[in-house]
């Protein structure tokens, strides 16, 4: 039949929506759903089709324009500034979501690493200890990325976090067609060079730390858990 797409002049959003997620208010959906406004510029839009996995034109390159209202009170450098901003806090607001989501897959895998370790007492005592730092830290680590929110559950005062940050300049700037406020740029520098110090921590956490105690937990003859490949030799 006959179908129209309507694009929401946004570009990408920073994320893939989770199967499962409730639906949204159209209106006014998730910031972690919309990526930044599309700038005034020229545009073009190519139809393709895909059968049996050939991938065909069949119609196109469109030209057409996209104007921003009060665009014309905002100067060359002011318009570059947002543009650049926007570039910058998405690209800050992927990372930090790929990193929290990464601590809390890590949660997850520890607590069957715990059971499959119930499993290998001989081993318990020396991997389990290992398993509690590997833990430990990355509860600070989510801690520093999302808040404390044993302690916000309780309706008692956190500091903020660098998604409070990050977050709070992306709702800002969701429908913002202006130059960034001081503000928000405040906001950025402060979580990006925080995040910058979480996300290393992160990476030793994970590709050095969990790593080896995955490998120990296999050399032991410790139960498969999730993340890792098994080792096996016929003999």
């Amino acid at each position: 039949g006959f179908q129209r797409v309507a694009w929401d002049l946004r570009y990408p959003a920073m994320r893939v929506k989770e199967r499962g997620e409730g639906e949204e208010d159209e209106d006014f959906p998730s910031v972690a759903d919309l990526g930044p406004l599309a700038l005034s510029g020229d545009y073009s839009v190519r139809l393709f089709e895909k059968v049996d996995g050939a991938v065909t034109e069949v119609a196109g390159p469109q030209s057409f324009k996209v104007v921003t209202e009060g665009s014309a009170s905002m100067n060359a450098a002011d318009r570059a500034a947002r543009e650049e901003f926007l570039r910058r806090a998405a690209r800050l607001y992927r990372a930090l979501y790929g990193a929290t989501k990464t601590a809390e897959d890590v949660q997850s895998r520890l607590k069957t690493m715990r059971d499959a370790l119930a499993e290998t007492p001989a081993v318990e005592r020396q991997l389990g200890a290992e398993a509690d730092q590997v833990e430990q830290r990355d509860r600070e680590i989510l801690r520093a990325l999302r808040g404390d929110r044993e302690i916000a559950r309780r309706n008692e005062p956190v500091p903020l976090s660098i998604s409070d940050r990050v977050d709070g300049i992306m709702e800002g700037e969701r429908f913002s067609l202006q130059k960034p406020t001081q503000t928000h740029v405040d906001a950025y520098n402060i979580a990006a060079a925080e995040f910058t110090d979480q996300l290393a921590k992160l990476h030793i956490l994970v590709d050095v730390d969990l790593a080896k105690l995955e490998k120990d937990m296999e050399a032991a003859g410790a139960p498969w858990t999730p993340g890792q490949v098994p080792e096996w030799t016929e003999k």
